[in-house]
């Protein structure tokens, strides 16, 4: 089932990328309505007139404009930050504790005295 899956995925994720970079770039047009300029991306026949509804291009507005504000983004990078840096310079220091011997790898249990 897991072979199956990325199977799947070797070939839907390249399509899904190449069929989107394809959809922005060939299908560009414009429309002028009320003296302002909307471009975006679609397909459509070239030789036929082209128009939206008003709720059509609020959902093009929605679409195509995101805002990330940086205060989100700062705190979830600090705590990244700190977290690599506790496995990096942490960790190695709590395992030596675990082992009896360090550097020594051994499957056999101790003797028993």
């Amino acid at each position: 089932m897991k072979q199956l899956y990325l199977h799947i995925m070797k070939w839907f994720l390249p399509v899904l990328f190449i069929s989107y970079m394809a959809g922005i770039t060939l299908f560009t047009h414009s429309h002028v309505v009320n003296g302002v300029t909307i471009v975006h991306s679609h397909p459509f026949k070239k030789g036929s007139e082209h128009s939206h509804t008003t709720v059509e291009f609020q959902l093009i507005h929605l679409l195509s404009h995101v805002l990330v504000t940086d205060s989100g983004l700062i705190p979830t990078f600090s705590v990244a930050a700190l977290s690599l840096l506790c496995i990096l310079f942490v960790r190695p220091q709590i395992e030596q504790f675990y082992r009896s011997c360090p550097g020594v790898i051994s499957l056999r249990a101790p003797p028993v005295a």
